[in-house]
């Protein structure tokens, strides 16, 4: 139960650094709320989408592979996996991945704005809106994902 309450501060600080743009810090954040509690794909999507920010696409990448691992039909993790693919020129898998997380999310806007804008412009990344779009996400998430997962004794 510990690793629990540790995770959540951990989470809880990661998204705190993200908010303030420190994404190095909020990586480190992130990599230790998975090491407290590696079955969240929450986790290890936030420390992904600080990755990005870092411009660190190949290792975002292993932390989209990872949360989609976990969790299927997480839609987040798809868009933001295609993102990484585009920021690395695989044009074909960020298409693909747009379209999974269409399919998981029809209503996920961000989505449909990172597939507009690629083939708009394929060599132009797609962060703008997705930055906006992850900061509302994890604001959200670290309000109701995590407390849905966690035991009612352990939820802040």
């Amino acid at each position: 139960m510990a690793s629990k309450y540790a995770a959540r501060k951990m989470f809880d600080e990661g998204v705190a650094a993200y908010i303030r743009k420190d994404f190095k810090k909020s990586v480190d954040l992130f990599g230790r709320a998975i090491k407290f509690d590696p079955t969240l794909a929450l986790f290890c999507v936030s420390r992904g989408a600080a990755l990005l920010k870092l411009a660190k696409a190949q290792a975002a990448i292993g932390d989209f592979d990872r949360a989609i691992a976990l969790d299927p039909e997480y839609a987040r993790a798809y868009h933001l996996r295609g993102i990484a693919h585009e920021q690395t020129g695989d044009f074909a898998r960020a298409f693909q991945d747009f379209d999974r997380a269409l399919e998981i999310d029809p209503e996920y806007s961000a989505a449909y704005h990172s597939r507009e804008s690629m083939l708009s412009n394929p060599k132009q990344p797609s962060l703008a809106y997705e930055e906006f779009e992850m900061t509302h996400h994890l604001m959200a998430m670290r309000l109701t994902d995590f407390d849905k997962k966690v035991p009612g004794d352990l939820a802040i």
